[in-house]
């Protein structure tokens, strides 16, 4: 299963085009991704034909949300779901490193029946193997994590811990810098073999300037091969 982030219809598009399996939209990929709007949603879901994961976080910067956004996010899941897409990719940390069960308890709540992921905000907990028990407890989907740093490829053995750990519970989705280059070293850290499952944007910038970027088709299919071939 190749993920493929994407900030534009044409980046979905090409995606499709080149082998990913499932969708994540956001917008705003240069900040790290916030919640795309609701017309890109709908645009996204009428292009494309694979699973559609919706990004939800409020705003840039760090993961601790109030009450306010709190609420935000909630109704922006719903409002995603009943766009078409089949989850969302939600996040929250409180002060202490400790996840914000308040909001994922809500947004499981809320969404009974819709993948559930928790996003990259789980590399900044406190507890990774606590954390991950919470979400299986709430009936999360999977985590989107690098293990911690930046690239996935600095955090393997991490998420070689977090895969020991999920027990098929729980998918763990490696992210954060994935390419066809390390995408083998990867897979084998989580021991993933027949059901490894990769997450990238896979870009290219066109207009540096104002960080414009779109999916790589050859890179896609590159890494959906490497994934056809572990799985196998």
């Amino acid at each position: 299963m190749l993920e493929v982030c994407v900030d534009t219809i044409q980046g979905a598009i090409l995606a499709e085009k080149a082998g990913a399996d499932r969708i994540e939209l956001c917008s705003a990929l240069e900040l790290g991704g916030i919640t795309p709007s609701n017309s890109l949603v709908s645009a996204v879901r009428r292009a494309i034909q694979l699973p559609l994961i919706v990004l939800i976080r409020a705003r840039a910067g760090d993961f601790i949300f109030d009450a306010h956004e709190r609420d935000l996010m909630i109704a922006e899941s719903k409002h995603s779901i009943e766009l078409g897409a089949d989850g969302v990719a939600i996040g929250g940390l409180m002060n202490t490193g400790d996840l914000d069960l308040k909001l994922l308890r809500s947004a499981a709540a809320a969404l009974p029946k819709c993948q559930l992921v928790m996003h990259r905000a789980f590399d900044h907990v406190r507890e990774p193997s606590q954390a991950l028990e919470e979400l299986v407890a709430m009936g999360f989907t999977r985590i989107l994590t690098s293990g911690g740093p930046d690239s996935a490829r600095d955090g393997v053995l991490t998420l070689k811990l977090l895969a020991e750990t999920a027990l098929n519970r729980i998918e763990i989705l490696p992210a954060g810098g994935v390419s066809s280059e390390n995408a083998t070293e990867i897979l084998t850290a989580c021991r993933a073999r027949g059901h490894g499952q990769l997450h990238g944007s896979f870009r290219q910038s066109l207009l540096p300037r104002i960080g414009y970027a779109l999916p790589v088709p050859g890179e896609i299919t590159r890494t959906k091969s490497i994934l056809i071939a572990f799985n196998s």
